[in-house]
């Protein structure tokens, strides 16, 4: 009986083991640069510009808005809204994209028989690099 729970250590080391380097199915794993997806996504540098010309609204509109004997409290509160209308923008612009990037990554592991998908920021060796194939089906 002593002798038990080392076999079973024994045995759930070797299952993990085999588990760990048998790749079920011929699936793989496949990895993706997500900077140079963002860098060099057409899709990417349109949401991008679109974040560009809102910040460029709000400061304008921020701007006209600045009477030269208004109270520095008021110039404050519209500041901190436009700053909030900014992010909240961003946000979506940001969440919309992701959106998109996880389809588009879905899509080409699926067609490429890849059972995980992990960024190669995490991944020290191995690995198929489905990098092009993610920024090809975003533009």
């Amino acid at each position: 009986m002593k002798y038990l729970p080392w076999g079973l250590a024994g045995l759930l080391a070797v299952a993990l083991i085999w588990a760990l380097t048998m790749s079920p199915g011929g699936e793989e794993i496949g990895t993706v640069n997500l900077a140079r997806i963002v860098e060099e996504s057409a899709r990417a540098q349109e949401l991008n510009q679109m974040l560009s010309d809102r910040h460029n609204e709000l400061i304008t509109r921020f701007d006209l808005g600045s009477e030269p004997d208004e109270e520095d409290l008021d110039r404050s509160e519209r500041e901190r809204a436009a700053y909030a209308e900014y992010l909240s923008y961003r946000l979506e612009l940001e969440t919309q994209f992701q959106r998109v990037v996880d389809e588009v990554i879905a899509k080409v592991a699926k067609d490429k028989n890849v059972a995980l998908v992990l960024d190669e920021d995490v991944v020290r060796f191995g690995g198929q690099d489905l990098t092009n194939d993610v920024i090809k089906g975003l533009n």
